[in-house]
């Protein structure tokens, strides 16, 4: 039996990030998306965001890759979003997204950064934020792989 441990925090935005998560609907919005992780063998470790962006530390089963992960939760949600009247002015996702591997010793410090996003959010950009998660990633990275 193989054992892999492969933690990702992962970002990923709505189109032109356009404030269309309405807070009252965001739960559920999140229920949904650990359903479809849950059925791709993945945990859902934690989940966050704002109207713009959703922040998520999942354990990706080795079964999948995160790209194809990621194309199930933005397919998937997509259009249950769109055929929900609620969620009136969702125009779809971004294309990309952002991820980095998480080690085991971080993981309480990213649940409680995901935790912390609407705090957070009260004083810093968007922009800013995702450039300082990018810059502490690269820096668990040996000088060797950034060749």
């Amino acid at each position: 039996m193989s054992k892999v441990n492969a933690l990702y925090h992962i970002v990923f935005c709505t189109k032109r990030r356009e404030l269309t998560i309405p807070e009252a609907l965001k739960n559920d919005l999140y229920r949904f998306i650990w359903s479809i992780i849950k059925d791709a063998n993945c945990k859902l470790l934690r989940i966050g965001g704002i109207p713009n962006h959703i922040h998520m530390l999942v354990s990706l089963h080795p079964s999948i890759a995160l790209s194809d992960l990621m194309r199930l939760i933005k397919t998937n949600t997509s259009n249950w979003m769109n055929n929900n009247p609620q969620f009136m002015h969702f125009q779809g996702w971004a294309s990309e997204y952002f991820a980095t591997t998480v080690s085991p010793e971080s993981k309480d410090k990213v649940i409680n950064y995901i935790i912390n996003q609407e705090e957070h959010h009260l004083h810093k950009p968007f922009d800013q934020e995702l450039d300082e998660v990018f810059e502490a990633a690269l820096l668990t990275l040996h000088p060797n792989d950034l060749k």
